[in-house]
């Protein structure tokens, strides 16, 4: 089935917010990342770190673009970050010449201990010609698992369009 692409979605997001390299993918993970923004605030005695404001975080072919990302942590020692943007985007390009991934909501939380990422509101993930929505879509990278629709968080329905085979 097709979720297997989408699970480098969410690594390639996670990736895009963290400096940790065993995220990266071989394509992308020598490259420094890149932010820019209309404005930046660092608060070393919360350990919080705000970027907002046309938001554009890049890593080698990764891009993120929201509202605001907010993240929480020392340098080097990131507890959680979260995006918000009408809507959070991200694209990436991955290595095997698979197509572009590209993938929005209008909110990303990425939980570093837990290695859980989730996209909130209006989440919708695609790749060459497939697509996958819902209103919360969870990623935990530990046990490669994708959750999306989970009556009890109160999300709608799932959505997944596949293009056969060729």
């Amino acid at each position: 089935m097709q979720l297997t692409k989408l699970n480098i979605v969410f690594i390639v997001l996670t990736l895009m917010v963290s400096s940790s390299p065993i995220w990266a993918l071989s394509s992308d993970k020598q490259k420094p990342i890149e932010v820019e923004a209309d404005s930046f605030n660092l608060d070393d005695a919360k350990k919080i770190t705000a970027y907002s404001g046309n938001v554009i975080m890049t890593q080698g072919s990764m891009e993120i673009m929201a509202d605001n990302v907010t993240i929480y942590g020392a340098r080097g020692t990131t507890d959680k970050i979260i995006a918000i943007g009408k809507p959070v985007k991200f694209k990436q390009q991955p290595d095997d010449n698979q197509g572009l991934i590209r993938g929005e909501a209008k909110r990303f939380e990425y939980l570093v201990s837990k290695n859980t990422l989730t996209l909130i509101n209006r989440a919708t993930l695609w790749q060459s010609g497939n697509t996958f929505s819902s209103d919360r879509i969870t990623y935990d990278s530990n046990r490669s698992i994708v959750k999306a629709g989970d009556k009890e968080s109160g999300s709608k329905r799932v959505k997944i369009t596949l293009q056969p085979a060729k």
